[in-house]
């Protein structure tokens, strides 16, 4: 029964993270000319009352699984790839978190192009780590 409500918890936080992130990168990157630092000043706020937390609630409950069912994951190579989605979806978050930042300070950030398709990143990655795994590389029989 404990693994059911820390699958919840890690799928809330998932959720969260995820969706708030893409939606902050959204709307940072359409922002322009003298709306672009209150709008990145309210998308970081979001940000961080929103998907950082759940990033840590989505760490937490995938971790604590990880570590009760270590015997079954360890040898799953499926799982090793979805650890790396998962680093690189993080480190995604970071470089967000860090052009929204630059931006409700009122600093002049390159590469708003890139703002605006890490939401296509992040998307891909997590569409990829929900069908690794059992999906996409089915138990074998025997």
């Amino acid at each position: 029964m404990h693994l059911l409500w820390l699958k919840a918890l890690h799928l809330v936080g998932a959720f969260l993270w995820l969706g708030t992130s893409i939606g902050v990168a959204l709307v940072a990157a359409a922002a322009a000319g003298d709306q672009r630092a209150p709008v990145a000043a309210l998308a970081r706020r979001v940000a961080l009352r929103i998907a950082t937390p759940g990033l840590v609630l989505a760490f937490a409950g995938g971790l604590t699984m990880l570590a009760l069912s270590w015997d079954l994951y360890a040898r799953a190579g499926w799982m090793h790839g979805k650890l790396l989605l998962v680093v690189i979806a993080a480190g995604l978050h970071g470089a967000i978190s860090g052009k929204l930042r630059k931006m409700a300070g009122g600093a002049e950030v390159g590469g708003l192009a890139g703002l605006a398709y890490a939401y296509v990143a992040i998307l891909v990655l997590v569409v990829i780590a929900v069908l690794l795994g059992p999906v996409l590389i089915p138990a074998r029989a025997g």
